[in-house]
């Protein structure tokens, strides 16, 4: 039971590093980066792109909890996203944080299912 216990913290914690790695190079960058719109929405889709296959071989490496690892891999870019909204508000931004969750909610479903049809 305690290796259970371990390798989930220990999972959770690597996710949360690659959520915070993606939510900094990632989300950070689309924010902030200066250029025509076109470029920050490439980027933008990019960044949910990227969410979305890490969410999905999370789901299916981790089945048994995916909505911490979910959490654990799109609260940071969500955060950094509240920050800068609760200075510039733009509802641009709260659509991108939905669309951040929304990748990571159904990249693990994915690989969750995904794992339950190769058994």
């Amino acid at each position: 039971m305690k290796d259970i216990v371990k390798s989930n913290i220990i999972g959770s914690l690597i996710t949360l590093v690659a959520g915070a790695f993606i939510g900094f190079f990632g989300v950070f960058v689309s924010v902030f980066s200066d250029g025509l719109i076109y470029e920050r929405l490439v980027t933008i889709l990019i960044v949910l792109i990227i969410y979305g296959i890490v969410s999905i071989v999370l789901g299916f490496l981790k089945p048994a909890y995916t909505w911490l690892y979910m959490l654990a891999l799109s609260m940071p870019g969500v955060i950094i996203l509240l920050l800068y909204t609760s200075r510039e508000f733009n509802i641009l931004h709260v659509a991108y944080m939905i669309l951040i969750l929304a990748f990571s909610f159904f990249g693990t479903k994915t690989g969750k299912s995904m794992k339950r049809k190769k058994k």
